[in-house]
């Protein structure tokens, strides 16, 4: 009997720690899923923080964009400038960076002269066999036509690329001509245009250093592009104290920068036309 007893003590043991055991698995399990459920909730958190600190960063520089068309539209002498000269101000502990371009004071790209596409390189820093590259290389872009130095349509064609042999669309396709490199590229974009005639014609005071080489027979050492680097290193106040005409009509790109506490940036390009209407006091031609 006693015998009996203690095999029946020992499988009651026995089942007493097989359930101790489902029991701790079970804690375990729960504790696991308790874990992945709060990790999933953190990064649910951190993704929804990141969305809004966006969507605050998007906010402020739609804010900057009207502040900037707001002082555009101000008296002479209260006007914003338009040279490419940066203001910055906060709004609501956002830093906002405002820079606004007279689209009359860059180089016309579509249906550029081979002496200014030159110079438009050379300006940026290119010389010797890539200067003639790709100064043969835009013209060639522009009118389909074969130049001795730029590359022909059949090298294009084996990379799976046309040549736009038509007005450029998009500054970005310009990354396609052969010779061009992301550097060039940048140096360059600021001062050409896709929008040359719409308001007028090339515009010295408001061009940049870099247009007025270009667009200067005296190129790097003409007066204008002297006088105009030192305007933009800051020998003249940030408002606008120039002709008296209004800038209604005239085709503009506002570079928008907004910065927050956190290191967060949000950049907008946007290319507007002033109406000098009140209600729709501008409207977009492009937007990146």
């Amino acid at each position: 009997m006693r015998a009996r007893i203690s095999r029946q003590d020992d499988a009651a043991a026995s089942e007493d720690g097989f359930a101790l055991v489902a029991a701790l698995t079970g804690a375990a399990l729960f504790a696991l899923f308790a874990y992945t459920v709060l990790a999933a909730d953190r990064g649910a958190t951190a993704g929804l923080s990141a969305q809004f600190q966006r969507a605050r960063l998007e906010a402020a520089a739609d804010a900057g964009l009207a502040t900037a068309v707001e002082g555009l539209g101000r008296p002479p002498g209260q006007r914003w400038a338009i040279d490419g000269r940066t203001l910055t101000f906060t709004l609501d502990g956002v830093e906002i960076e405002a820079t606004v371009e007279d689209e009359r004071g860059k180089v016309p790209l579509n249906g550029i002269k081979p002496d200014q596409a030159r110079r438009l390189f050379n300006a940026a820093g290119v010389s010797g066999a890539r200067l003639d590259q790709l100064t043969d290389g835009l013209l060639s872009w522009e009118d389909g036509v074969d130049r001795p130095n730029g590359a022909r349509g059949i090298d294009y064609a084996a990379d799976g690329v046309r040549r736009r042999a038509g007005p450029v669309r998009t500054l970005g396709e310009l990354a396609a001509i052969k010779g061009m490199d992301p550097n060039i590229l940048a140096r360059i974009a600021p001062a050409v245009t896709l929008f040359p005639a719409d308001s007028g014609g090339f515009d010295s005071q408001t061009a940049s250093p870099l247009a007025l080489k270009v667009m200067s027979a005296g190129g790097a050492d003409s007066p204008g592009a002297i006088i105009r680097a030192r305007a933009l290193a800051g020998e003249r106040a940030a408002l606008d104290t120039g002709p008296s005409t209004t800038y209604v009509g005239r085709t503009l790109t506002i570079r928008i920068a907004a910065r927050d506490s956190g290191g967060g940036v949000f950049r907008r390009t946007t290319v507007v036309e002033l109406t000098g209407q009140p209600a729709h006091p501008f409207w977009v031609r492009a937007i990146d």
